[in-house]
């Protein structure tokens, strides 16, 4: 497997989720993880039973040595398949495997934004110029291949799967509540909201709304979970009343499955100008803690958000809506539960890391032959 870099994001946690999954399988899976750069932010990557290694890529050029190492690793390991995470990996993949010619899995589509940023356009450019090469082309969506226009019979649709077990042994509700809030939640509704602050996400709606909800009821807390190079300009929105007392951002958390037990609802809102959800993470995540979800309507949110029975879904940049469906959720107390329910139900049946596991297990041994 390679990688671009295992910056904090969702294709670096589902690569680590799904050699989690094959390493517990009863098949014996032999694995080499290669990241092109050396940022790590999933440090128990160094505790996996596998084989981590760095090949440190130049910045801001193309790298011919990072071609020669690739061909060496290749040539020592004799993988039966490879599996690319990245068109960066696929590009250097497919020069290095020349002489080697091992099938090579293409797992490079991980949003449906196709053709909308400028990062998006160069993206779906780099894309359309790998399809010719490859036998098979990965998505974590069906409006990821949609978006891309890839052909149907080289694309397969994978869904993130989550390890159930990260939500089992966590510290008391009661323990979260005293850290984050400095006392018990009582009647405080909360909600978090999951996600890098960039440009990519809604982060201005949810404050919008926010900001309106915690002005006239002091029982609402927003949580900010996640770094960014906007937090400063983010926070700069918030009134010096509600910032750190009702809107808190916490930046980058190791405990996010602690902190969910005592949330309301969680939300994920995409900048749809700008970006396209495939299977977001933070949505899993949401769901598995058995949350309903307030999402950004597009995408692959569609394929997972069931609106109204599971979660919401809400037009882009519409803090009136998001407003609307939150406070729907904290004045019917049994409706969020009920809805919190489908929700576990659901990703515990669809979304569960033993699914992705099977249907990538079934992709390895259907292309290695």
């Amino acid at each position: 497997m390679v990688i671009n870099t295992l910056y904090k994001g969702g294709k670096e946690r589902r690569i680590l989720e799904l050699i989690k999954g094959l390493k517990k399988h009863n098949e014996s899976f032999d694995i080499y993880l290669v990241s092109l750069t050396n940022v790590v932010h999933y440090p128990y990557v160094y505790d996996l039973p596998i084989t981590f290694e760095i090949i440190h890529k130049k910045t801001g050029r193309k790298d011919p040595g990072l071609i020669l190492k690739l061909r060496k690793i290749i040539k020592n390991f004799k993988p039966d398949i490879i599996h690319s995470w990245d068109t960066t990996a696929s590009w250097y993949l497919l020069v290095a495997n020349l002489f080697y010619n091992k099938p090579i899995l293409h797992g490079i589509i991980y949003d449906a934004s196709a053709n909308l940023s400028p990062h998006n356009r160069k993206l779906y450019k780099s894309v359309k110029r790998l399809t010719p090469f490859s036998k098979v082309i990965i998505s974590n969506s069906y409006a990821g291949i949609k978006s891309y226009n890839s052909p149907p019979h080289k694309s397969v649709c994978v869904h993130n799967g989550i390890d159930f077990n990260r939500f089992k042994n966590l510290p008391p509700p009661e323990k979260v509540e005293l850290e984050l809030l400095g006392e018990r939640k009582g009647s405080k509704f909360i909600v978090a909201m999951v996600a890098l602050i960039e440009i990519r996400k809604d982060h201005d709606s949810l404050l919008e709304a926010a900001i309106r909800l915690c002005s006239r009821d002091k029982d609402f807390i927003f949580l900010l979970i996640g770094h960014g190079t906007l937090m400063e300009e983010k926070k700069a929105k918030v009134p010096a009343e509600l910032l750190d007392k009702q809107i808190r951002f916490l930046g980058s958390r190791q405990d996010i499955e602690a902190i969910l037990q005592i949330a309301d609802t969680g939300a994920l809102l995409t900048n749809s100008d700008n970006h396209g959800e495939g299977i977001s993470n933070s949505i899993v995540e949401y769901m598995a803690s058995g949350k309903p979800v307030i999402a950004t309507r597009g995408g692959g949110t569609d394929e997972i958000v069931i609106d109204g029975v599971n979660g919401y879904l809400v037009d882009p940049k519409n803090a009136d809506q998001v407003v609307e469906k939150i406070e729907i959720l904290k004045q019917n107390p049994g409706l969020k539960e009920t809805m919190g329910k489908n929700a576990y139900n659901w990703v515990y049946e669809e979304f569960n890391i033993e699914k992705m596991t099977d249907s990538f297990i079934g992709l390895y041994h259907k292309y290695s032959k």
